[in-house]
């Protein structure tokens, strides 16, 4: 008779005279955030002090743990096996952990349910506690689509990573090592530029740009070739960008092919404006808006990739924030359900970890605003690249650093950005060290963290950020009034007041200078840890208020410019005149 299934004790033990401990005390560790009820025994215990412990308390699961000479294992484990077989009732499974020489005796035994030889990864143990399956060798009941995934490995968050190499073949024997590593959940295709653009229309590719910024994707079959390449180890989620046009199409092909996890697609960018696609930045916000309600419609999570695009550009905090909250919003008046916020720290890279934090709270706190019964923002963490040194050993350490802060958000996924991509495309090893140096920092995180909000320096810095947000919405709602909208649309979700916002200034960034579309007047340092509007010729922070201020009244200067020129050009005249 075996323990009932809703009894979640786990009792390990290390059989006498082994006192090696740390392999079960880690095992217990990951056990317990699991939910599970764990008691360890303790090192070298008799036989008769383990049967007599599984009679008395009565676990679901034991674990034995030997580590010493093969050949001492047999005959404890035979003087074991005689007691244990008395017992009624028996644990549910029976585990045994050593070294690999002492793990093939006890596979003589033919009694385990599971064995451990040491190095196994967070996201196996978590997926054999979940499962209940012999070595979880068939990940069945490991849900995959992102919602279901995200539930089954609580409190355990996601991990995702970049990855495409400059081949197909290449790229799909990656991610066959990368899902056959346990370590990754979330494989984000990365595809080369020609991909992105010019998929569905190959007489416009440039054959000798294939592979460049990641893996040359040409037709349906490549797609499913990365499909059927998931399909091993512990079965990785797949995702990819939503391209720069094409943007129905490609959602559902990728729909179909690779089951995309999420939509990632941007607002503002990868147009014109920032020379990663053709389209101009009006009819690029239409489009993004008309493919984001097509995830929304058919339940598909979506990821709005845009906030730290102004970042990466050295815009102040306050844009970044508001465009996060903007972002947030557009996504939900577009019915989205399951809204992917991305948190990207270390962007600008030489922010301090204190106004970094504040940000990202600031962020989180105006997301979490709009969050109801059919709207829920997934947090998603990531390092920022341009924070990560050319050293790799210490890119290491910026990357152990970072995410050790992320985790004060209680993230659903973290991005993890290998400690190589600063260098050169993250490959299949590195992508799998940088998941061990993160499932690390995770692990031990989850035991309890200082709460940064309490920190009186970033809960006010985070207060300000949250008020100046509010201030550039409160332009944004100035124009949206005088702008000829549609009053049935929410005015959010209106290509013209989107392209006001840029066109007006209202988001700026510093590295937008002589750009078609984007003023690149702002200007921005940091100053106290945290990136804030600068006036280099009066040699001061410009506050929040001031600036939106000034770009209300510039509007209307050159809208009565405007307005005067249209009155003379009616009349027949010139402005000149």
């Amino acid at each position: 008779m075996s323990a009932s299934g809703s009894n979640r004790r786990i009792l390990t033990v290390s059989i006498a005279p082994c006192v090696h401990v740390a392999g079960a005390i880690n095992f217990g560790n990951i056990a317990s955030l699991l939910g599970f009820q764990v008691k360890f025994l303790g090192p070298a215990r008799k036989v008769s002090d383990i049967t007599d412990e599984i009679l008395k308390w009565n676990p679901e699961i034991v674990g034995l743990s030997y580590r010493l000479t093969p050949a001492n294992v047999r005959p404890l484990l035979e003087e074991f096996f005689a007691k244990y077989d008395q017992l009624d009732p028996k644990p549910a499974r029976l585990f045994f952990a050593g070294t690999p020489p002492v793990v093939a005796v006890a596979r003589e035994f033919d009694k385990f349910d599971v064995f451990f030889e040491g190095g196994e990864s967070a996201n196996k143990i978590i997926r054999i506690l979940k499962d209940e399956k012999s070595e979880a060798e068939e990940p069945s009941t490991c849900p995959m689509d992102l919602i279901g995934r995200i539930q089954w490995k609580k409190p355990f968050p996601l991990l995702r990573a970049h990855f495409g190499l400059p081949t197909l073949q290449d790229t799909i024997q990656g991610i066959h090592d990368i899902a056959n590593a346990d370590v990754l959940d979330v494989v984000s295709i990365a595809p080369d530029q020609e991909t992105q653009e010019h998929f569905f229309h190959p007489e416009l590719q440039n054959q000798t740009l294939a592979g460049a910024g990641g893996v040359p994707l040409r037709s349906r079959e490549d797609l499913l070739s990365l499909h059927k390449a998931r399909l091993s180890g512990n079965f990785p989620l797949l995702r990819i960008y939503a391209g720069t046009q094409d943007f129905i199409r490609f959602a559902d092909l990728t729909r179909e092919t690779i089951q995309n996890a999420w939509a990632a697609i941007p607002i503002f960018w990868f147009n014109k404006m920032d020379g990663r696609g053709s389209l101009s930045l009006e009819d690029s916000i239409e489009q993004h808006l008309h493919a984001i309600r097509w995830y929304a419609e058919r339940g598909i999570p979506v990821e709005i990739n845009d906030p730290h695009h102004w970042g990466l550009r050295d815009a102040p905090d306050a844009i970044v924030v508001a465009d996060s909250f903007l972002c947030a919003q557009i996504a939900k008046a577009l019915g989205v359900k399951y809204y992917v916020a991305q948190y990207m720290f270390n962007s600008p890279p030489n922010a301090s970890i204190k106004m970094d934090l504040a940000k990202m709270l600031a962020m989180h706190e105006l997301n979490q605003m709009l969050e109801d019964e059919g709207f829920s923002v997934i947090r998603q963490v990531r390092t920022g690249l341009a924070s990560l040194p050319l050293q790799l050993n210490r890119a290491k350490g910026q990357l152990a650093l970072s995410t050790t802060y992320q985790m004060s958000l209680h993230p659903h996924i973290v991005h993890v950005v290998t400690h190589s991509e600063a260098f050169h495309a993250a490959l299949p090893q590195e992508i799998i060290e940088s998941c061990e140096i993160v499932n690390q920092i995770i692990t031990r995180s989850l035991d309890g963290l200082p709460d940064p909000a309490t920190d009186p320096e970033v809960n006010a810095r985070k207060q300000q950020l949250v008020t100046e947000a509010k201030q550039i919405f409160e332009i944004i709602e100035v124009f949206a009034k005088k702008l000829d909208l549609d009053e049935k649309v929410p005015s959010i979700v209106q290509k013209q007041l989107l392209t006001k916002i840029v066109t007006c200034g209202l988001f700026d960034a510093p590295q937008l200078v002589n750009n078609l579309y984007a003023r690149g007047n702002i200007r921005t340092k940091i100053m106290e840890g945290a990136c804030v509007t600068y006036d280099p010729l009066q040699e001061k922070v410009i506050l929040e208020s001031e600036r939106v201020k000034s770009i209300l009244k510039t509007d209307l200067i050159e809208n009565g410019r405007r307005q005067i020129s249209e009155i003379i050009q009616g009349q027949g005249g010139d402005f000149q005149r």
